[in-house]
Formats: C-alpha cells, structure tokens, sequence
C-alpha cells in the first residue's frame, strides 16, 4: 500500500520542454503520510492526537463530526471495511451552493493541485489572495477528515465577496465559477516563489527553472490553440495563436425529432391510426405535409393538419408554419378530405369538433371529422349533415328537426350558426374563415359542434373521445430519438471542423488583396496537464433555448489526444515566451466528473470521483460530481454532503457536463492511478469508452439553478503577473 501511495517524487518533463518534480510525499511531513495516518485512525488504527481528541460540545460541526465518529466505530481494524478514504468527503449545502460544492470537489480530487493546496507549497502574491487560502483550507481539511461546514461558509464569504456575480444564494453555472476560480488563484499566485521552509531554495529552483514566471494554473491547465484562416483562392493561410483554459466541445445534434401523428384516412372508414415520424427540427408543415401524404399513401393536397386539443378546440396548421412546436400545444391530426363533389354542386369542406359541457368540464367525444355541406343548405339538412358520419355511436334516432346542438366557428369569438338563418352556412365569420384558410391543404372551415351535457348522454351516453390505435412506428421513433448518443471523438470533430465565412464575415486576403469567404478551423496547438472539457449542453435555436441530453460517451482511460493536435503542433507561440515542445505523452485519464441535472430553467450540479468498488445495485437517484480517489483509485459520487460508491459503468451518464482529464505523465507517484497504470506507447489505441449501465449512485437535492446562457462562456487569456 505504502508503494502506490508513498515513495520518493519522480521527475517529469513538463509542457514547455522543461523538467519539474513532482515532490513525493514519502516522508512524515508528505501529505501521503499524513493522509494514511489519518486514515488508519479512521479505521480504528493507533496514534495521532486527533484520534485522542474528544469534541466539545461546542465544536461547530453540523453533523459531520458525528457521522464521522459513527465511521470510526463502524470502521474495525482494516480501511476497506466501510471507511471511506481521505478526501472522499461531503460539503454542506449553504443554499444553492451545488454548483460551488461540484467544483471543489473536482479540483480537490486533481492530484497535483490538492498536493500544492493542501501541503501550503505557495507563496500568495500579495495579502488579499484571500480566495487561494480559504480554498487551501478547505482542500486540506477534506483530505485530513477535519472538515466541518464552517470551512465551506467561510469559503462561500469569500467568493462572494471578490465575486460580485456569486452573492446571494442565485443559482449560477459551475463552468463559469470554475473559470473565475482558475483565473482567481492565477492572479493570487502568479509567479510568486513558494513558502519559505527547509525545503524553500529546492522549491524555488523547481518551480521556477525554465518557467518563464508562470503560474501554477498556467504550469498546468493552460494550453494553447491555431485558428487558422485559409484563402480559398490563393490557398495563404493565416494563423492566430491563443491560450485557453477549458475545450468547449459542440455535441452533435439530431436533425429530427420524434412527432406523432394521428391519420384519419377516408378508406379506413374513418378509424384513426398514431404514427410516429421523424420530422425535420428546422422544417415546416409543407414537409410534414409530404410525409404524412406518403405514410397515409394520398395526395398531399387532400391532407388537412390539425392541433386538436382535449377541450376541442381546433387550430389548422400553415404550410409555413415551423414544425419545432408543432403538437406540443394539442395533439396532431392529420385528416384526409373526401372526394371532389360532382359537377355543379358547390359544397365547402368543413373539419368538425364534438364536444360536451362548459368550462373546466368541457370535453371532445368522438373522432374530428371532415365532411362537405352544400354553402346554401338549412339548418335541418346541415344537422343531418353532422349527425350521418354518428350514427354507429348513437343510441337512439334523431326524430325532431329541432336543434340538437349550437355550432360556433373556430378562431372567431362568440360567432355562432343560427338555426333561425335560411342559409347557416352564408355567416360572414364563415367568409372570414375561408379568406384566413391556411396553404398547403384544401380550403375548409373549422367548426366545433357544442352539445349540452343532458342531450349529449342521451343520444350517446358515455361516450367518449375516439380510441387511438398505435402503430409500431410511435415506439421506434421514440426509442431511436431517446437512445441517441455520440462519441467525445465526435465532439473533437465537431469542434475542428472547417466552417466557410459567410459573405458579410468577408475577410480581405492579404496576398489576393481583395475580399474572400475563407475557411476557418480550430485545432489543439498544444496540451495541458489537467486537460477541463466542456460539454456544450445549452443550445439556442432563434428564441427557443433547451438542453441536450444525448449521451456523450467518453474513455475513461486511454483518451487519445494525439489525433487532436494541429500538424506541427506542440510548440508554444508567445512574443515574450521562449518555445518549448510538446511532452511525448498524449495520453489521458479521467478523474473526475461534474454533472448537471435538470433543464434550462433550473437543475443541480453533483461530482463523481473515480473508484473501482465492488458490484452494487445502481441507484434510481442522479448525484451531482464524481470523482476518482487518488490514495485507493475509486470512484465516489458527490451529492453536496453525501458521498457514496459508484461503479466505472455508472460514470458515463446524460448529464455529463464538465470533464477532468490528466496527463498520464503527469499523474503524481503517490496517487493509485500512477500505481495502477501499466506503460502503454504513444499513440496507443484508445480504450473503448464505457458504456452506462445505469444512473449514478448518490442522493439528488431540491436545489434550483439557473442557467445564465446557452453559450459557452469565454475563455480567460491567463497573462503573466508583473
């Protein structure tokens, strides 16, 4: 045990070209050493002052305390016996601080950054880095089992207050308190030498060779990407060199979505069918109007498409209509007109409604209709016109010629058929009607026959709306649509894709000197130690903004970054810089997770470190981050303050959202993922991703957020301190 999570540091190349110690934590005063002792009293081992320690009553630690001393007594003689580790700790919600807790978590459980915290190898620049040192504290006290919710209050006083945008308890996003947090210790630290101690000058000479001044987040989460700009005449290609801190990766995105739609067709003598089709996001009812045509085997030009609501009430869709709400305000109709009347009668085609009742207890019964009526008939033979097509549900005859039933035309207020009128149908809310006809399909007039509740179960009883018989389409549908996922390579190709300007983005050729349409493209220049992926959840299509679910699959070891490089990459571009290359090792492995859950209006952030435990049954409710344990190599969920076990294949969720990679190269000796790894070449194939079996294990809180933007953030430009 002590092999895999002690011994002596190792030296590393670095990412400029430079060599860095990675410090053990061998001796007594290493951090490793502190952490096994500290998990030996956790687990009912001997020694230390803090295991002979009693707690005061007035000890203010919320629970915490008290759970931890449960641990201790459950924990026996062995630290696999139940005990969790150090570091795999919880932190108490102070209201709507799930997006803060996520993120601590996962720069508590980045190996290099926790060893440089916790141990207080740092000199702050300046006597107001007071960010840098709360976090320092409550890194530390998560790794010593010392935590209480006072740490993690005072934390959240101090972001607040050199923070403005994080006061209050608002909901924020963790991706833009993780960057202003890396981009705070930046300024905090800067190039600043480390803390004096017997170690100092060894320090200073490691920290500093070949550095250039840099920071410690500069050191190790900042790399640099080319976009370049390419003349489509001449082929000259201008080149622009920028740092960045976090790759925001664009998720591929269906082009169609799942709609059903129920048919009513002529020849099923009126019988309804729901189909399901994959309708064009970004296409209109003109299409639809095809499919349905096609599916239904009739003429696109005898399709009438309808929103007909449980209420009864009717609205006919235009062709130019988008289809991304078509049916979500009512379920959608797609009916078949009857045959052209013979010569010289003059009908109009009219789409019918039943229902019964007022108000709250207004409900449709039967199917919607389409039928033709004579425009000069009365009002008997308009009711007789009505009540034919029900005769199958009727349970007694007509006998009277008095009205049944009031018809109101749809869309126009209080215009009512009067039974008084020669002609009904000869209503200037019907002409108003046929001029406001919607394209695309037949000319028709949109009815809804009103019944009182007493006639209505008289002449039909309980009868209700129609029964809709499902095709095997509506499940195929939504199952291809619920199950889609992709590859984080496909996201990196996404990302690095050659995008044409548009004609007003015109860039003027320097060599052609005039005007050209290039083409632009990302690619990765160099690469960073801690390597932060962004997944682009929040997407905006015009003034409708929703969040992506599809499942992005992403390795857990073995992430190639290699194919990722720009050709010739791996040398920093800096005026002020020397250049330096790239490490050999383009390999990655995952340590931690942060995820979201919820939607646009509102979610909650959970973290998972990572872990190999042993089977369990997963569990129904989503925890915020995960996070991989450095001293025993598993992976926990991090649900604010609870904490549990999670399997590999419980990693790779939904809700993924922001992604910690490290370097393989740069993975201290002490962690269990240095112990663990086996020597692998570069460019060695990439491990398959890993597929989810499940939900992530921990518990979910009430807390809401609110998601700022559907845009990524922008990315800090990290510049040297004087």
């Amino acid at each position: 045990m002590s092999a895999a999570w002690g011994g002596p540091g190792r030296r590393r190349r670095g990412v400029g070209g430079r060599r860095r110690a990675l410090r053990g934590l061998g001796g007594l005063g290493g951090l490793a050493g502190r952490l096994l002792r500290a998990w030996a009293r956790l687990a009912g081992g001997r020694g230390g002052r803090s295991a002979r320690r009693q707690p005061r009553p007035e000890d203010d630690e919320g629970g915490f305390g008290s759970a931890r001393r449960r641990e201790t007594a459950r924990g026996g003689g062995a630290a696999g016996s139940g005990a969790r580790p150090p570091g795999a700790q919880g932190l108490r919600n102070h209201g709507n601080t799930c997006f803060m807790n996520a993120v601590v978590q996962c720069l508590s459980n980045t190996a290099p950054l926790a060893e440089f915290l916790a141990l207080g190898r740092y000199r702050a620049r300046g006597a107001r880095a007071e960010v840098t040192h709360r976090l320092a504290a409550l890194v530390r006290a998560l790794w010593s089992l010392e935590y209480t919710p006072r740490l993690s209050a005072e934390f959240q006083s101090i972001v607040a207050k050199h923070g403005a945008q994080f006061r209050g308890n608002a909901q924020h996003d963790a991706l833009e308190f993780l960057l202003w947090l890396l981009d705070r210790m930046h300024e905090d630290l800067g190039s600043a030498s480390p803390a004096p101690g017997p170690r100092a000058a060894h320090q200073r000479s490691v920290e500093q060779s070949g550095a250039g001044g840099e920071s410690f987040v500069q050191s190790h989460f900042q790399a640099q990407y080319r976009s370049s700009l390419t003349c489509p005449h001449c082929r000259k290609q201008s080149n622009t060199f920028d740092p960045f801190l976090c790759i925001s990766l664009p998720i591929p995105v269906r082009q169609t979505r799942a709609l059903n739609v129920t048919l009513v067709l002529q020849r099923e003598g009126g019988r309804s069918l729901r189909v399901g089709l994959a309708v064009p996001l970004l296409g209109t009812a003109a299409e639809l109007r095809e499919m349905v045509a096609r599916e239904g085997d009739v003429p696109p030009q005898q399709v009438i498409l309808a929103e007909v609501s449980p209420q009864g009430f009717l609205r006919s869709l235009d062709d130019t209509e988008k289809l991304s709400t078509a049916g979500q305000g009512a379920p959608l109709y797609a009916l078949q007109a009857p045959p052209e009347a013979p010569a010289g009668a003059h009908p109009m085609l009219l789409l019918l409604c039943h229902v019964a009742g007022t108000g709250l207890h207004r409900a449709r019964f039967g199917p919607p209709l389409v039928l033709r009526a004579e425009r000069g008939a009365s009002w008997a033979q308009l009711q007789r016109d009505v009540l034919t097509p029900l005769r199958g549900m009727m349970r007694s005859a007509v006998q009277s010629t008095a009205p049944q039933f009031r018809i109101h035309v749809a869309g126009e207020p209080g215009a009512y058929l009067s039974p008084q009128d020669a002609h009904p149908l000869c209503h200037a809310a019907v002409d108003r009607a046929l001029q406001q006809s919607p394209s695309g399909g037949p000319p028709h007039v949109a009815l809804t026959v009103e019944w009182d509740v007493g006639t209505k179960e008289r002449l039909f009883g309980s009868v209700q709306q129609e029964v809709v018989q499902d095709a095997d389409s509506v499940r195929l549908q939504q199952a291809a649509h619920q199950q889609h996922s992709c590859t984080l390579d496909e996201c990196f190709q996404l990302y690095t894709k050659e995008e044409q300007l548009a004609p007003d983005d015109a860039w003027r050729c320097p060599h052609c000197r005039v005007p050209q349409q290039g083409t632009v493209q990302l690619r990765l220049w160099t690469l960073p130690d801690i390597l932060i992926i962004h997944l682009k959840r929040f997407r905006q299509v015009a003034q409708h903004r929703h969040k992506l679910s599809t499942l992005v699959r992403f390795p857990l070891r073995g992430l190639d970054m290699a194919p990722h490089l720009a050709p010739g990459g791996g040398r920093w571009q800096h005026p002020l810089r020397p250049p330096r290359s790239c490490p050999p090792d383009a390999l990655y492995d995952l340590y931690a997770v942060c995820n979201h859950h919820g939607s646009m209006q509102g979610g909650h952030y959970t973290g998972v470190a990572r872990g190999a435990l042993p089977p369990a049954p997963p569990s129904l409710t989503p925890a915020p981050a995960y996070c991989c344990n450095s001293l025993d190599g598993r992976w926990y969920s991090y649900d604010d303050s609870t904490v549990e076990g999670v399997r590999e294949d419980e990693v790779s969720t939904r809700s993924a959202y922001i992604l910690f990679y490290q370097r393989r190269n740069a993975i201290p000796a002490w962690s269990a993922s240095s112990a663990a790894r086996a020597p692998t070449p570069h460019r060695q194939q990439q491990l398959s991703p890993i597929e989810p079996l499940g939900v992530p294990a921990g518990g979910h809180q009430a807390a809401q957020r609110r998601i700022p933007s559907c845009s990524s953030p922008p990315i800090p430009t990290l510049q040297s301190g004087p």
